[in-house]
């Protein structure tokens, strides 16, 4: 482990992972809220599945460079 994570908005993943679980908290909880309680995991499997495919790419981008 030769990188330290930098846990701040100057890091690119970390804006990211906020751009993205900010809106999936707000969808989660009309879900929840107004839902029958059966569909509220949808927007936290789709947030964790857009994060992670875009944390791959950039990864393998940033490692090319």
């Amino acid at each position: 482990m030769d990188q330290r994570f930098e846990f701040s908005f100057k890091n690119k993943e970390v804006r990211m992972l906020i751009y993205l679980a900010v809106p999936t908290f707000i969808v989660g909880a009309i879900l929840i809220y107004y839902g029958d309680g059966y569909y509220h995991w949808i927007p936290y499997l789709l947030f964790l599945t857009i994060f992670y495919i875009w944390r791959f790419f950039y990864r393998r981008k940033r490692k090319k460079e």
